[in-house]
């Protein structure tokens, strides 16, 4: 009988039979939930037994539930560590090609945030690139829309993907893509994020308000727990999302890149007017934030489906009587610090 035609108990008695005779290290990659060893026949590691068994998570909680006893949190690569990646990966031909490149390959290894993941996905694409304009053309497809890069749909995104996929529950998925709405790099409010998600109806309100706010934070704890948010400050106020989870985030919110005006999320990049919608039926979030907005015009059409619209931080002076008509579902309209803006239409 092959060890593959044998009942899992079967199995884990005969590794059991193995490893309980020899000192061993067990490496267990990318797991999700708690592994039971003894279930899996592996002799629990002590000091007498001189065995090792380590593992790599994406979870802290999955740290906790295996009762860590000397954890190491690997971080994003430091700057200088990125560059000399990104530089390994081009390959000097390609970057003595030009005089002008290695500044734009700075970069472009900059957009990668730290991430090996994107950094060797980003610089094999590059390795091939010897103009001038192949590289400002990446330049500029990393800083408008990075979900278009060659290879970020096929082999960046689909990873990371996994650690939203195992995230518990709709509801926990929801508020995690609301959060990719803001700027990059951009210090959200843990309150205020919070209130969003109440009034956008992610959390119920069936509880006392102090319950629900408790829930909301608790989501919070989860999402950083899953390296899908990070605390920045010490005073843990605010979280932030990495640059490239957050353009996973956003992705996942236009169906995997097959409806981009579900969610348009043109936040902190200089606009001075609404852009262009080819369908406002189906724009469900919208986010203009951080931008020189001074009126709007062009959100006339019917937004059935706009649930939240985040105009704030912008130059606004005044918004029209009939702005409000189009969007019957809207239930978040941030306008704050529009500092010229005085009245609203009755």
């Amino acid at each position: 009988m092959t060890l593959g035609e044998k009942d899992e108990n079967q199995r884990a008695l005969d590794i059991y039979n193995v490893l309980r005779r020899r000192r061993f290290a067990l490496l267990l990659d990318d797991i999700w939930e708690k592994v039971d060893l003894k279930v899996i026949g592996v002799p629990y590691p002590t000091r007498d037994n001189g065995c090792k068994v380590a593992f790599t998570t994406r979870s802290r909680d999955v740290c906790g539930r295996m009762g860590v006893d000397d954890p190491m949190e690997v971080s994003c690569l430091q700057p200088e560590e990125s560059w000399d990646l990104f530089q390994r990966t081009v390959g000097e031909n390609t970057l003595r090609s030009h005089p002008d490149i290695p500044e734009l390959a700075r970069k472009v290894a900059r957009k990668c945030r730290g991430l090996p993941l994107a950094v060797n996905v980003i610089g094999e694409t590059m390795a091939s690139k010897r103009t001038v304009h192949e590289w400002c053309h990446a330049v500029e497809v990393l800083t408008s829309s990075a979900t278009e890069f060659s290879g970020m749909e096929d082999e960046v995104l689909p990873v990371l993907k996994y650690s939203y996929d195992n995230l518990s529950g709709e509801m926990v998925r929801s508020c995690f893509l609301y959060c990719s709405l803001f700027p990059e790099d951009y210090h959200i409010d843990k309150e205020r994020l919070v209130e969003y998600w109440i009034c956008e109806g992610f959390l119920s309100e069936k509880e006392s308000r102090e319950k629900t706010l408790n829930q909301g934070y608790e989501i919070i704890g989860t999402l950083v727990r899953a390296c899908l948010l990070m605390e920045e400050r010490k005073d843990k106020t605010d979280v932030k999302m990495h640059d490239v989870v957050r353009e996973m985030a956003l992705w996942i919110s236009s169906d995997l890149g097959n409806e981009k005006e579900r969610c348009i999320v043109r936040a902190r990049v200089g606009l001075h007017e609404v852009p262009q919608v080819k369908n406002w039926n189906i724009v469900r979030k919208m986010s203009l934030m951080n931008n020189e907005i001074e009126d709007i015009v062009g959100i006339s059409h019917a937004c059935d489906e706009l649930t939240t619209l985040f105009l704030q931080k912008n130059e606004l002076v005044k918004i029209s009587g009939e702005f409000f008509r189009c969007m019957p579902h809207l239930v978040v309209l941030d306008l704050s610090e529009n500092h010229s803006l005085e009245n609203l239409p009755e």
